[in-house]
């Protein structure tokens, strides 16, 4: 094991800097070494993933998907009577991040967060949701939602997808939205301004991309 210090400017910040390198290999070599067994390695990282994280020695990972602020039409059931239709909504959001744990070869859990810039670093601070089903802790409940894939990468670009399309209701939603009047404000507004979802302030959420790591 190795370590190197240098300094890391960015703008008018300077950081000293002291990164511990596990292991290195040479340009030429590095397809054989990710290929190789003794390396861990998903064949495929879900599209946007920014991070990819391992917790120790144990086969634990975690996938930190972010994806750009866009207009998405979600369907919100919010009458619980026999017979009810859902309404759809198209509601402009900012940079939503989706945090994935997984065993092995299998899918642990998901939650979700907001972020108003892209996610610069490890220590970058994530948002509370405002979105239904998804508690305080940006938990999201995934009800019966089965996903399948070939890899684990796939399986979690299926597992966001079953996200965006299902069927929103009242069982969780703890932080209130981020325009007075609710869904219905929040698509007028979004039909006069796509990006009207990056001027709002979200509540911060305790923990740090990092940690989830640990």
């Amino acid at each position: 094991m190795q370590s190197r210090t240098f300094l890391r400017i960015e703008g008018d910040l300077v950081s000293l800097v002291t990164e511990v390198i596990d292991r290195e290999v040479t340009l030429p070599n590095l397809l054989t070494e990710l290929t190789s067994s003794q390396v861990a390695i998903s064949p495929r990282l879900p599209t946007g993933c920014r991070f990819w994280l391992r917790s120790g020695t144990t086969d634990r990972q975690v996938f930190v998907v972010e994806q750009p602020p866009s207009r998405r039409t979600i369907e919100y059931h919010a009458n619980r009577r026999h017979g009810a239709e859902p309404t759809s909504y198209r509601l402009a959001l900012p940079y939503v991040v989706f945090v994935v744990s997984t065993i092995g070869d299998q899918i642990e859990g998901v939650s979700t967060y907001f972020r108003t810039e892209p996610i610069g670093s490890l220590d970058a601070t994530l948002f509370c949701s405002t979105l239904p089903n998804t508690s305080d802790d940006g938990i999201v409940c995934l009800g019966s939602v089965r996903v399948t894939g070939t890899s684990v990468g796939e399986r979690i670009d299926a597992l966001v997808g079953a996200f965006w399309g299902s069927r929103f209701n009242q069982d969780l939603r703890r932080h209130p939205m981020p325009f007075a009047g609710g869904f219905r404000a929040w698509a007028s507004r979004s039909r006069r301004d796509p990006l009207a979802a990056l001027s709002i302030r979200y509540d911060p959420y305790w923990r740090r991309v990092r940690q989830y790591g640990s």
